[in-house]
């Protein structure tokens, strides 16, 4: 049996990663994969930067077989930042805040660079490292789960192979919900899972077509939740609300069996 402990959206709560390691525990097998799904970085507060990217780099570079990490669009806006000055979209959704703790935290830019050019330079290998992440992980044919950011377009023949990277990265809506029928979940029509975050659980709402099982409602709590018709692969939703501001919580990680695609254990907030 392979086993995928996946967790994501943990932008800089680096406490997630003692809980992470209790679980890594209890599933000692040589095949255990951690899969990182998105959004390391951005909190909106002092306590920002990289260094919950950087502890997630290092474990990442120390046992790459076993660890996956994915790009989340706060990565992607980061880069994207990075690379062109003019993009500062990111700027404006907390890597303001993040790139002064970062300028902080590696001893203050006492000279003449701005922000951008004294992190960048003091943090290009780092940088350089979000740049190769995937956007995508799908182990091999044997496992039956496929890990994303935000979501896949369901309506594509083949949305694993075809999907495009924006979408990968920003989906909510037009992945959860049947795009004839807004508002309703929508179907998964692959024979895997999908595990993605991106969206906090309890922010999303929405109802089974013929009423097949309870609408889900807003809620200020943000469990794994699962969006599954009859006879489907489930979708399960991972995102815990790390990003909302609330300190006590540290995120969800799920536990899936690869031949089954299945959440066979979870630790949520």
């Amino acid at each position: 049996m392979s086993i995928f402990i996946a967790l994501g959206d943990l932008h800089e709560e680096t406490k997630s990663l003692s809980r992470l390691k209790k679980i890594q525990a209890m599933y000692p097998e040589n095949d255990t994969v951690t899969v990182f799904i998105g959004d390391y970085i951005d909190t909106f507060g002092p306590n920002s930067g990289f260094e919950l990217l950087e502890k997630i780099h290092n474990m990442n570079e120390a046992d790459p077989l076993h660890t996956v990490v994915l790009m989340g669009n706060h990565e992607q806006a980061a880069i994207d930042y990075f690379e062109n000055p003019n993009n500062t979209a990111w700027l404006r959704f907390g890597g303001n805040e993040t790139l002064k703790s970062e300028v902080n935290r590696l001893g203050g830019n006492q000279g003449t660079l701005s922000d951008r050019e004294f992190v960048l330079n003091k943090r290009r290998d780092l940088i350089n490292w979000v740049k190769s992440l995937p956007l995508t992980y799908q182990p091999g044919s044997k496992n039956k789960i496929v890990f994303t950011h935000a979501g896949l377009d369901l309506t594509l023949k083949n949305p694993i192979r075809d999907t495009n990277n924006y979408d990968r990265l920003w989906m909510r809506a037009n992945y959860w919900y049947d795009p004839n029928s807004w508002g309703i979940f929508g179907r998964n029509k692959l024979g895997v899972s999908v595990v993605t975050g991106h969206t906090p659980n309890g922010k999303i709402m929405g109802r089974y077509s013929e009423n097949q099982k309870p609408e889900k409602f807003e809620s200020n709590h943000s469990p794994i939740y699962t969006i599954q018709y009859p006879n489907e692969m489930p979708r399960y939703l991972m995102d815990g609300g790390i990003g909302e501001g609330d300190p006590k919580i540290l995120g969800n990680i799920g536990v899936f069996d690869g031949e089954t695609g299945l959440l066979i254990n979870a630790l949520e907030d």
